[in-house]
């Protein structure tokens, strides 16, 4: 049986596909925890997005993973950006708009 944090995760991935079609976006959810959790594409625009849950207003995220997804948009000539949710509400950052945090990166969702 999946973890409870798995579930969390994968009913906002489905949140925010379900989004994004309804606006029109061509949608692909990768399943399993391969990288990014969803490619998006409308009006020859492409965007791949890594989908968070947080509980706090502060997300760090690992440097690595950030290059992942940077190289993975690059490689689909697509813009990448993380949707976060915090406190019900979905946001949407595009990765050039992160902090660099030390060996980090920053998100804070109160700004």
């Amino acid at each position: 049986m999946p973890s409870k944090k798995y579930m969390k995760g994968y009913r906002f991935e489905r949140e925010v596909k379900e989004k994004l079609e309804k606006d029109g976006w061509y949608v692909i959810r990768s399943a399993g925890s391969k990288k990014p959790d969803l490619i998006a594409a409308k009006d020859k625009k492409v965007v791949v997005i890594e989908c968070k849950v947080t509980k706090t207003p502060q997300l760090y995220l690992q440097k690595e993973e950030v290059e992942v997804l940077k190289a993975v948009a690059s490689n689909f000539n697509a813009d990448a950006m993380y949707a976060v949710k915090y406190k019900r509400k979905v946001h949407f950052f595009f990765i050039e708009n992160l902090r660099e945090k030390n060996s980090s990166f920053l998100l804070n969702l109160e700004e």
